[in-house]
């Protein structure tokens, strides 16, 4: 794997590991699922665009189903489950599941995309999810919530990770025949309308205070629109096995800006 590859997937780590904080500050005003929308809502338009711009695919409306897969999985699914599930759920459960993610993209790009998965990778995998285990119970459990409440969040946790992980994985397929821009923009547009519904439903309403905007404003552009790009350049250029082996650190970021 090149150095800029190494250097896109550290950058992802940064942005995505910095993301809860700014989550649960956002939530402290807007309801999980209005935060969900308007962050593909502000994101959307910009990926589009620089999708137009980069010539992308001539066919767009062809791949329309590969399109509404990806972003009822990748954006509707998964926002919706990590954004109620982190409201239920502690920050050391939360981060502990999320630390799964490279567990079930290996395991499902073994399956659907033919990618070799020795017993010294698998063992890999394995080894560096024990370590974040680790470095999360010594952050503290003392927040570790209980109850049909905190159940339920730890369920939506995991139903983020197994969404992103087809997302991941399905997408990469679709990458053999779609440009990097197509993928990422225009199942963010499909991933934000379906959003919508479910945000007016929880009760639609606007940030009130700066701090808030500004919270929604990082997530939209850099945690969604720039790291989604990132995030399927990288798969363009390597396995999902290796791309997917960085977001062992997000919980390690994670923890470090909480």
């Amino acid at each position: 794997m090149k150095l800029e590859t190494h250097l896109m997937l550290a950058s992802l780590v940064v942005l995505w590991g910095s993301s809860y904080v700014f989550i649960k500050i956002a939530l402290q005003e807007i309801s999980p699922m209005t935060l969900a929308f308007l962050r593909f809502a502000i994101a959307a338009p910009f990926l589009v665009a620089l999708a137009r711009r980069s010539g992308g695919n001539q066919s767009v409306t062809k791949s329309f189903k590969i399109f509404l897969i990806l972003g009822a999985t990748g954006v509707a699914a998964y926002h919706a489950f990590q954004n109620v599930g982190i409201n239920l759920t502690s920050a050391s459960e939360s981060s502990l599941i999320v630390g799964s993610n490279p567990v079930f993209i290996s395991l499902l790009g073994h399956w659907y995309l033919n990618e070799r998965l020795t017993l010294g990778k698998l063992a890999g995998v394995i080894l560096a999810f024990s370590g974040v285990t680790v470095i999360v119970i010594g952050n503290g459990l003392e927040g570790l919530t209980t109850g049909f409440t905190g159940v339920l969040g730890d369920l939506l946790c995991l139903g983020a990770v197994l969404s992103w992980a087809v997302y991941s994985v399905y997408g990469k397929r679709k990458l053999l025949t779609l440009s990097s821009y197509d993928v990422t923009a225009y199942p963010s547009m499909y991933g934000a309308l379906l959003l919508m519904p479910l945000a007016f439903y929880e009760g639609f309403s606007l940030p009130s205070s700066l701090s808030s905007w500004l919270c929604v404003l990082y997530l939209s552009l850099l945690c969604t629109g720039l790291a989604y790009l990132i995030w399927y350049k990288a798969l363009e250029k390597t396995t999902a096995y290796r791309a997917a082996s960085y977001l062992f650190f997000i919980p390690v970021v994670s923890i470090l800006t909480a």
